[in-house]
């Protein structure tokens, strides 16, 4: 899967806890003062089903088992 530098980065810096894009914006060091440079990214890999909203908390979001599995290979892991 090709992923843009953006998706890449904000997919690493996901976890499968759930986190809101503040906290995955202040984990980007460019990003930090503008949490909405991750909101198209986190479109982007929920649409080929690697990030999951969350359906109670609206506004936060993780890793699925595909985009956990994905990261570990970026990672080299």
């Amino acid at each position: 899967m090709n992923l843009t530098p953006d998706q890449r980065s904000v997919l690493l810096a996901l976890t499968t806890d759930w986190q809101t894009p503040i906290q995955i914006a202040d984990q980007l060091s460019k990003d930090s003062d503008n949490p909405s440079n991750v909101n198209q990214p986190l479109k982007d890999l929920m649409r080929v089903g690697l990030v999951q909203a969350n359906p109670v908390v609206m506004g936060t979001y993780r890793l699925t088992s595909d985009g956990t599995v994905t990261k570990a290979d970026l990672l080299g892991e």
